[in-house]
């Protein structure tokens, strides 16, 4: 694992080569402990790592993230929270089913409407928030939606990733791609506006 520049996120990636990106796993901090986020497979020197910290729970942020989510909660005796609308298509077992405005040790659960799955959503915090398949990094230092044939209402997720937004989101952790940091908002808003024409 890596550190990032946000204090108390670490990172863990692979690539790709059939889809030209990195996949993302994410390990956070919390009072409560680490939560590992959308945790792709381990090697030794990430558990090891982790072997080494007090860990709280996995989160999955979509069915599709699942990943090595039951490999930890095993390991570490830690529980596995999902997204409600997802869980119940999910092979791990769902301890906890998020909601929106769901509050995860310190990071609020913000739902998307339209994407992939009924379940996307993103954790949020002081201007940070934590993606799975919502949002690609591609490329480096840009933003964009998968193709609109992968999404379930490419409309309303467009206008449902302006809840970032809102949250004025300046760092986005994506799963998939590289992650934009200190300008996630404009590249936010270059993506949406990008898809209206700038209107």
């Amino acid at each position: 694992m890596q550190p990032t520049v946000l204090p108390g996120i670490m990172t863990w990636s692979r690539w790709q080569p059939d889809r030209a990106m990195f996949f993302n796993a994410w390990l956070v901090a919390t009072d409560a402990g680490h939560l590992a986020v959308d945790p792709l497979e381990p090697d030794a020197e990430d558990l090891a790592q982790m072997d080494a910290l007090p860990m709280h729970a996995v989160v999955v942020t979509n069915r599709d993230h699942e990943r090595a989510a039951a490999t930890l909660a095993q390991r570490y005796g830690i529980p596995v929270w999902a997204p409600e609308p997802d869980a119940g298509e999910m092979q791990v077992q769902v301890d906890r089913r998020l909601r929106d405005g769901d509050d995860v040790a310190g990071w609020r659960v913000v739902m998307f409407a339209g994407f992939k799955t009924p379940g996307e959503f993103a954790l949020v915090r002081r201007g940070v928030a934590i993606t799975g398949d919502a949002f690609w990094g591609v490329p480096a230092g840009a933003l964009r939606l998968m193709p609109d044939e992968k999404l379930a209402d490419p409309e309303r997720a467009a206008l449902s990733a302006r809840r970032l937004l809102e949250a004025n989101v300046q760092h986005l952790l994506v799963g998939d791609g590289m992650p934009v940091f200190h300008r996630a908002f404009d590249a936010l808003t270059a993506m949406l506006d990008a898809r209206t024409g700038g209107g």
